[in-house]
């Protein structure tokens, strides 16, 4: 791990987290952009683990941007402060069953894409 690659890509991926969330809420306890930012994060987790990167760029973008985009976190206050029911449908099975279903996309992808650079190298 490159913790400073990792701390950089954590600030530009909270910052994109910010950005993509601030105003416009939905007034309820769990907003649902941020499971599609979990969703999209974790395809682009998974699509990333699969293509040959530089170990520091793979911890820039995975560990600290993607970890930082996506917010599991959000999901655990949206339970102690919100509705849980409501959270739980929500949060968990939209970011989680979906995330798991989109990082296995990304994985798939990222390797057929690994694969056609190999044959046309």
């Amino acid at each position: 791990m490159h913790p400073f690659a990792v701390a950089l890509g954590g600030a530009v991926g909270t910052l994109l987290r910010l950005l993509l969330t601030t105003g416009g809420g939905s007034g309820v306890e769990w907003d649902p952009r941020m499971s599609v930012i979990n969703v999209v994060g974790a395809f682009l987790l998974g699509l990333l683990v699969r293509l040959p990167v530089r170990p520091r760029l793979r911890s820039m973008l995975g560990s600290g941007g993607l970890g930082a985009l996506t917010s599991f976190s959000a999901l655990s206050i949206a339970l102690v402060d919100g509705t849980p029911g409501y959270a739980v449908a929500l949060g968990l099975l939209t970011s989680i069953a979906f995330g798991v279903a989109a990082a296995a996309l990304g994985m798939w992808l990222g390797g057929l894409l690994t694969a056609a650079r190999r044959d046309t190298a």
